[in-house]
């Protein structure tokens, strides 16, 4: 069976004279083979060749498509294994370890190894019906989560302790954590003044009457990422936190209506912006409307200020206004949406997105 995602980047390249990838990247292995795990992709016209250790030889076989399982030894082993192949073809390749790209240089030269992950991305920015029933499904888990945080969150309960039970609940339901990089933690789960941090480290505070909570959580499944936030209250709001609520609400909304094929991604943000500002909150504002997901929790395109891209069908991106008073609250409301041809049911979370009292 020929492997048709590679074929499509090669011929996003047939130009540059370069006919072949050499791919190190987990995400990008993963969307040609379907294995993620320690490993050297190389793909040609004809054929993908899976360099593996043989630790990881078994579970490729298993769990790889599309390709020739090569085992090698670990480390230096498996990058050894690669030379012979740099004098007979030439590479677009997404390696960015330094000490790799020491030792392959001397075996070519820049014109023959060139080193942009722009083809793989560029690829991967529209999802296929595969990649998006995945995501789907990890977006209904996080509804079934979200059901959790209605039962758990109390007086007393510490962000930590839901924290431990949203990823136990997010395993059994064969979710797992993205081990997003900049962050020590699985979720971002922030109660009272922690929620003024939009990348709040979750932390051992117990929640407190009149906290305002908010709760992202980004799950993969089956390699493929889903991301939402939702923001609770606790026994009681004052005026202005409802007030700064029903604003973000009604600012994601906009952004959502403003999500269809042929729109810039700078115009959504502008939409969701426009209405934050116009109430006086724009400095509060203080990070992008959304961001591409799939196999990696942000990856293009980027929904953000003056950014000229324009989103196609089967764009995979996030609406995610927040409004953050220092030391005091914050509320961001998220949604992980498709880029088609109607905006009526974009959003893949299905859970209220009405203010929830608990």
């Amino acid at each position: 069976m020929p492997n048709e995602r590679a074929k499509r980047i090669l011929d996003s390249i047939v130009g540059s004279g370069i006919n072949a990838l050499m791919v190190f990247k987990p995400e990008n292995i993963f969307y040609l083979t379907g294995f993620w795990g320690e490993s050297v992709a190389i793909c040609t016209p004809d054929e993908t060749k899976l360099f593996v250790p043989k630790l990881e030889s078994s579970r490729a076989s298993n769990e790889s498509k599309y390709c020739e399982i090569i085992t090698t030894e670990r480390g230096v082993g498996l990058i050894k294994s690669i030379m012979p192949y740099l004098t007979k073809q030439r590479f677009y390749s997404d390696c960015s370890d330094y000490e790799t790209i020491q030792a392959i240089l001397p075996q070519t030269d820049n014109s023959k190894f060139v080193l942009d992950e722009g083809p793989f991305r560029n690829s991967r920015i529209i999802k296929d019906e595969y990649e998006i029933e995945k995501i789907k499904e990890a977006s209904h888990i996080i509804d079934k989560l979200y059901e959790i945080c209605k039962q758990e969150i109390k007086t007393g309960l510490t962000e930590k302790q839901l924290q431990s039970k949203l990823l136990f609940e997010a395993m059994n339901l064969e979710a797992t954590s993205t081990c997003y990089p900049y962050t020590l933690n699985p979720f971002i789960i922030a109660g009272g003044p922690n929620s003024a941090l939009p990348h709040f480290e979750t932390s051992n505070r117990e929640f407190a009457n009149g906290d305002l909570v908010v709760i992202d959580l980004t799950l993969r499944y089956k390699g493929y990422i889903s991301d939402a936030t939702r923001t609770f209250a606790l026994n009681k709001t004052d005026p202005i936190m409802s007030q700064v609520y029903d604003l973000v609400r009604k600012s994601q909304q906009q952004g959502l209506e403003n999500i269809k094929e042929g729109i810039e991604c700078g115009k959504v943000d502008e939409a969701c912006r426009k209405i934050i500002s116009d109430e006086g909150y724009g400095d509060n504002f203080i990070h992008s409307t959304g961001h591409g997901v799939g196999l990696e929790v942000h990856e293009q395109p980027w929904i953000r200020q003056n950014e000229p891209k324009k989103l196609s069908r089967g764009m995979v991106v996030t609406v995610e206004p927040g409004v953050y008073i220092n030391s005091k609250f914050g509320v961001r409301i998220e949604d992980t949406v498709i880029v088609n041809d109607s905006v009526k049911d974009l959003a893949l979370t299905k859970f209220t997105k009405e203010l929830l009292i608990l």
